[in-house]
């Protein structure tokens, strides 16, 4: 009896795909070449990653030497933006580059590369979040020193996942640039008790007992 109900359920099977081999063939040959494409984009991938961190490499190596050429390294950067946009090791070569502006006293140049920075990684996804958590940080400081407090306010204020400490104390610093101490007071309290560190957490306390004094 079994034998016969297995007989009957095979030749039922190969009656189902004598009549819809074609839509088996046709969904075989879709899958292939969703797979097939899902491989080699993840193969391009790859290799443009190794293309641009050799690049990177040659960025570092630049940067190193006893007489830094900015230019240099400006090319260089772009460069890379241009062969490999989809990559961060150009926009980790912005950060050095406005670094390097900000040393040579160039502040608008390193303002203005930082801002780059930032709208470009604000559009990325979950994925950039620690780069784009630090160049806000990165881009509100500047701001703050440059008396830029309502922008550096609108950067502070979005949703951090990473360094919630260091943007309450920025917060804090905005705030009290503006002579709003109470408001100062609030973020530096808010960072003493996010941070874990026992030196920045003392440094916030210096902050502190400015505003109390």
């Amino acid at each position: 009896m079994n034998n016969f109900f297995q007989n009957t359920y095979l030749q039922s099977a190969l009656d189902w795909i004598k009549t819809n081999y074609i839509k088996i063939i046709l969904v075989v040959f879709i899958l292939s070449i969703v797979f097939g494409w899902i491989y080699y984009r993840n193969l391009i991938q790859e290799e443009n990653s190794k293309k641009a961190s050799i690049l990177f490499d040659e960025f570092n190596f630049m940067l190193n030497k006893d007489d830094i050429d900015l230019e240099a390294l400006t090319l260089l950067r772009e460069k890379t933006k241009d062969k490999y946009p989809n990559q961060i090791y150009s926009i980790l070569m912005d950060f050095e580059i406005s670094q390097l502006n900000y040393n040579l006293n160039n502040f608008q140049e390193s303002l203005n590369i930082l801002r780059a920075i930032n709208l470009e990684l604000e559009q990325r996804g979950i994925e950039a979040s620690f780069l784009k958590d630090l160049s806000r940080l990165r881009l509100s400081l500047l701001l703050i020193s440059e008396n830029e407090i309502d922008e550096a306010r609108e950067i502070l204020n979005k949703n951090f996942i990473f360094f919630e400490e260091l943007k309450y104390e920025f917060l804090g610093d905005a705030e009290l640039k503006s002579s709003n101490q109470e408001e100062a007071r609030e973020n530096y309290e808010t960072a003493l008790e996010l941070t874990f560190s026992e030196i920045h957490k003392e440094l916030i306390r210096i902050k502190l007992s400015s505003i109390n004094n």
